[in-house]
């Protein structure tokens, strides 16, 4: 596949939505909506039966459109896609995102005849095909919503790159990241993968100067070969973070009809996407707050951590998740140790995970204890936990010691607080390169990723 076919794809100058509907029950309607309300480029509607929708003109059939487009969006029936994509190829378009369903994935008897025939017909061009049976893409980096779904317009525009087998993975992921501010680079829905797959995105996203990260999610896999090699590759340049599905029977089998994947061992695939360098995430949360984590922080070159928090449940709580995931609780130097003492009250806990306690309203002292926790030279990385209690007037954050902290070591955060009070705190934070998370949990296990992917590019 050519690179400028998928330039085209992900920065076309000119979009047509065939199969564009006034219909709101249409999936028509809402892949032009999405176009209409970011896209700064030309837009085209195809449909025999209408002169204008949603202030788009439009056109009989593809043959009259005033130009080739740069991408074509499929919304109409599956029997007439092939049709259309071949009208498409002649007039010289290259990039599709074919929504239509009812492919390899169904239960129909010339479902896999009708997407071999058609992935023959887009590889004769040298076309590139996201799809079929797919929610779209986004590219928040272009104001690009090639999708049905204008909501994810509304994504914060950011450094990762989500790849999904599944629509509504990310539709799941989309409205949690909103909440927690995590912002992508560009979101692909692979469906069927006629021609486009995670191997495919791997090699054109390595060179991607708009994504420092990139999360996948896989439910089967075709040729497993060509991804671990891929992700070997790819991680050398920046981290690839998996998660798989199916790791039980019933699971597994329904990725087939789904989106018309092999199934497998799940345990084998795990196992070699993770020797060949990707992150593995057990859950969706931590697929993307991995990615978020090695987005904005460097790799952690040792197993040794500092715990700090305003409470003490917090530090508990890291704690055991740090140890959980294989890192060790770091004890501190005898000279770190003695000015901690000096520094910190006896109510409070000094040793590592320390609990600031009744110091919290002191800032200043709050931050020094962070900065000489972080600085000493027996800690690889820290876990810093604070959360919103008393009044906003009482309590602040040590910004600044935070982030002069995490300029000699990387650290992940939790702030959690009530809507609008630390909105600006956590800005800054992040603004500065540091992950911020709501829980401790999420803040130790993505510390964690971050050890984990310099293991992983280093083996």
């Amino acid at each position: 596949m050519k690179i400028e076919n998928f330039q085209k794809l992900f920065y076309p100058k000119s979009v047509a939505v065939i199969g564009a509907t006034k219909n709101p029950k249409k999936m028509g309607f809402h892949a032009l909506n999405s176009l209409v309300k970011t896209f700064k480029g030309k837009i085209y509607a195809v449909n025999p039966n209408y002169d204008e929708i949603l202030g788009v003109k439009a056109y009989r059939s593809v043959k009259d459109l005033p130009e080739t487009p740069d991408l074509a969006i499929l919304a109409v029936p599956r029997d007439a896609i092939y049709n259309s994509v071949r009208e498409l190829l002649e007039k010289g378009c290259r990039a599709f995102v074919i929504i239509s369903a009812g492919f390899r994935e169904a239960e129909i008897a010339d479902g896999e005849e009708l997407h071999k025939k058609l992935k023959e017909l887009v590889d004769s061009y040298n076309a590139v095909v996201i799809g079929p049976n797919t929610f779209g893409m986004v590219n928040l980096k272009a104001d690009l919503n090639a999708s049905f779904t204008p909501a994810l317009s509304l994504l914060k525009k950011g450094d990762i790159a989500l790849i999904s087998q599944s629509g509504g993975v990310c539709h799941l992921i989309a409205p949690y990241s909103m909440r927690e501010g995590i912002g992508f680079s560009k979101i692909v829905g692979l469906g069927n993968r006629l021609n486009v797959d995670f191997h495919d995105m791997l090699e054109y996203l390595k060179d991607d100067k708009e994504t420092k990260s990139i999360a996948l999610y896989i439910e089967g896999i075709d040729e497993p070969k060509k991804l671990c090699e891929k992700i070997r590759e790819v991680s050398r340049v920046k981290p690839v973070v998996a998660m798989k599905a199916g790791r039980f029977e019933k699971a597994d089998k329904a990725s087939k009809s789904h989106t018309g994947s092999m199934a497998g061992n799940y345990k084998l695939y795990v196992s070699a996407l993770k020797q060949h360098g990707a992150v593995i995430a057990e859950d969706l949360i931590e697929l993307v707050s991995f990615a978020k984590a090695l987005a904005m922080q460097k790799p952690m070159k040792g197993d040794r951590v500092a715990v700090i928090s305003l409470v003490a449940g917090l530090g508990m709580v890291a704690s055991d998740y740090c140890e959980l995931k294989g890192l060790k609780l770091a004890k501190f130097t005898e000279e770190t140790q003695k000015q901690i003492y000096e520094i910190l009250p006896p109510y409070t806990i000094r040793d590592n995970p320390i609990d600031l306690g009744f110091v919290a309203n002191d800032t200043k002292t709050c931050g020094e204890v962070i900065e000489l926790a972080v600085g000493d030279e027996n800690v690889d990385g820290a876990v810093i936990n604070y959360i919103f209690s008393w009044s906003e007037e009482f309590l602040e954050v040590p910004t600044k010691a935070i982030i002069k902290a995490s300029k000699e070591k990387p650290l992940t955060m939790c702030l959690n607080y009530p809507p609008g009070f630390w909105d600006d705190v956590k800005e800054e934070l992040e603004s500065n390169g540091i992950p911020v998370f709501s829980t401790p949990e999420i803040a130790a296990k993505s510390l964690w990723a971050l050890r984990e992917y310099d293991k992983r590019v280093r083996e």
